[in-house]
């Protein structure tokens, strides 16, 4: 029988046993009993633990190491909140912040729409599902000044732009820089612009 996955997949999203299980809505004495495998969680629970620690059911349950959630199901309003802090890609909008604590979503403008004001959302957008956006999470903000080179995806409604900015870029003291020159400063990184190991 495969191993469970649950600690793991909560470790990977640099969360405390508290805090997952605050956001996941049961007591902290449940998860440790989920992740020592002396119990179970029910569907909705294990569905609930794949889209806050962003995976696939699969993962958790230990069948495959693939971590990636399916990026084409769009994202339900319920889900929202586990989501807070993360980005997510409207059609209508392009990419914006959860923001779980005002039920808003953060446009890269400064703009904000209430989870209710918007169409469908998305983890990647799906005409880009199949390769074309980087594997697995964004590192984190901590994470960038151990990187020399890092896959940069920009967070902006401009297809067209977004597109000519993407790539790799190395990192320097207070910014990502391109080999044309184009610079992202560390400190709008989340809002302008995410970083990954590398795009596949």
């Amino acid at each position: 029988m495969p191993r469970r996955q649950f600690k793991l997949a909560r470790q990977i999203n640099k969360l405390k046993t508290m805090e997952a299980a605050d956001r996941l809505g049961v007591s902290q004495p449940t998860l440790n009993a989920w992740e020592g495998e002396r119990k179970s969680p029910g569907l909705d629970n294990l569905e609930n633990m794949a889209d806050l620690y962003g995976v696939t059911t699969d993962f958790l349950l230990g069948r495959t190491d693939q971590t990636q959630m399916n990026p084409t199901r769009p994202v339900s309003l319920q889900q929202l909140p586990i989501l807070h802090g993360r980005p997510v890609w409207s059609p209508t909008h392009g990419w914006m912040l959860v923001n779980a604590m005002g039920q808003k979503l953060i446009c890269p403008d400064g703009s904000m729409i209430g989870f209710s004001d918007t169409d469908e959302l998305f983890t990647i957008p799906p005409q880009f599902a199949d390769s074309a956006l980087p594997q697995g999470q964004p590192l984190s903000r901590l994470e960038l000044h151990e990187q020399r080179e890092i896959w940069l995806e920009p967070i902006s409604c401009d297809t067209h732009l977004r597109e000519e900015l993407r790539g790799y870029y190395r990192i320097k003291s207070r910014w990502a820089e391109n080999e044309y020159g184009n610079r992202f400063y560390l400190d709008t990184y989340g809002a302008k612009w995410l970083a990954f190991d590398q795009k596949l």
